[in-house]
């Protein structure tokens, strides 16, 4: 008698792992043979009639860590149609502005207006936006896909700058320096200056914006005094501006934004503070993250979603341009007008670009993960690891057979979110940035 127990619960383990990977026979009405037809009188949707991604329902599997799993990639589709319907909107813009066809190449057309009507051609002052993750993004999603997690022993790296609280001990960890920004209107700086720097005295300096003062070298445009105050091509004695508030090594007072490195990680007073490793160094971090994370340790379906949603809820600051060009006597006024706005066009241009590139990697990390996210939770079940039954094993079974699904998806939207980076890298290009 025990024998044959042991003998019945055998077979039906078997059957229900059979199931689990949609290879059961399907004889007893079409979804796991009598399994099936027990589930069926149950109410469980045993021939995963219920839809999936591409009917936008993320709750396939009834396993929650999956089914975030899949809601991630129903958010990633969301996120790549958002951005890139951003990026075709500007890009319409300036077909709009300067009259070119919906089907031409829009850089070539671009600079061929600009080699047309400019003297010298486009000069573009550039600052790439500054993308930031936050940090408690991937946290919450973590935390809503692992029942498991405890958010408040939660470790999060940042492959890049980790922003954190400025303070009188700004700790960093060993081998990673920190950074203090201070606001002027006048900071001995010893860093990098976004702003206008003077010199000290008896100081020179090379200067890449304006040199007001003595010019030792050749200066671009003296004023009445014999003084500089333009291009300094040697080295500068006064005071250097910057030119659209860039970044530049400052040897004197900064009346602006100052960034110094912090050896002692005191950051008191500081508007803000970062703290950097090297190139491949991650970094500890709780703030925000100019870069890539690594979330917390998770189950691994869960950090593939989580460290996506961090990715696709990144936000990036327009950045700073400037463009300087002389018309041609033959220039058109619908030229002038097209190109009055091309600064306004390019800022939001670039801003979707730097959101793309996250959402663009967020695709391909889902993509790599997804497989494993998917079985591994099967395979967890299946070796008596959490709650197991005929909801989950069914679900699991509907959820293994979405993964083409998912792949789709994610080629689809990534597909249209390339071709939108790629022109807009056509026009980027044409104007030299």
């Amino acid at each position: 008698m025990k024998r044959k127990m042991i003998r019945s619960m055998g077979l039906l383990a078997s059957t229900t792992l059979l199931a689990l990977y949609g290879c059961g026979d399907d004889s007893g009405g079409g979804g796991g043979g009598p399994l099936g037809s027990i589930a069926k009188e149950c109410g469980i949707d045993v021939d995963c009639e219920a839809g999936g991604i591409a009917e936008g329902n993320a709750s396939i599997s009834g396993v929650a860590s999956v089914d975030t799993f899949f809601q991630s990639v129903i958010n990633f589709e969301a996120a790549a149609n958002g951005v890139s319907a951003s990026i075709e909107a500007e890009l319409d813009a300036i077909r709009a502005d300067f009259g070119i066809e919906a089907d031409a190449d829009i850089g070539a057309a671009l600079k061929a207006q600009f080699d047309a009507n400019l003297e010298g051609g486009l000069t573009v002052q550039y600052e790439a936006p500054e993308c930031k993750v936050d940090i408690q993004a991937s946290v919450e999603a973590t935390a809503q896909c692992d029942a498991e997690f405890d958010p408040g022993s939660a470790m999060v790296k940042c492959e890049g700058k980790c922003e954190v609280e400025a303070s009188a001990s700004v700790d960093c960890g060993a081998e990673v320096m920190a950074s203090c920004t201070f606001q002027g209107p006048s900071i001995e700086c010893s860093g990098s200056c976004r702003g206008s720097c003077t010199l000290e005295a008896e100081a020179a300096a090379d200067c890449s914006g304006t040199c007001k003062g003595g010019c030792d070298g050749t200066c671009s445009l003296m004023n009445a005094s014999g003084e500089c105050e333009g291009k300094c091509e040697g080295t500068c004695m006064g005071s250097c501006e910057l030119e659209l508030e860039a970044s530049a090594t400052c040897e004197g007072s900064c009346n602006g934004e100052c960034e110094m490195q912090a050896p002692d990680g005191n950051c008191e007073g500081a508007v803000s503070a970062s703290c950097e490793g090297s190139a491949d160094a991650m970094v500890e971090c709780e703030g925000s993250c100019e870069g890539s994370v690594e979330p917390p340790m998770a189950k691994a379906e869960c950090q593939a979603s989580a460290k996506a949603e961090a990715s696709m809820n990144a936000e990036c600051s327009p950045p700073r341009l400037a463009i300087d060009y002389q018309l041609s006597a033959s220039a058109s006024a619908e030229f002038v007008a097209a190109l009055e706005n091309l600064d306004v066009r390019l800022s939001a241009l670039a801003t979707a670009m730097g959101k793309a590139e996250f959402v663009a990697d967020a695709g391909a990390d889902l993509s790599a993960s997804a497989e494993g996210a998917v079985k591994g939770a099967v395979d967890a079940l299946a070796g008596g690891e959490g709650e197991a039954n005929l909801r989950v094993f069914f679900g699991l079974k509907c959820a293994v057979g979405e993964l083409k699904t998912v792949q789709s998806v994610i080629a689809d939207s990534g597909s249209s979110l390339s071709a939108s980076m790629s022109a807009a890298g056509d026009v980027t290009s044409a104007v030299g940035i």
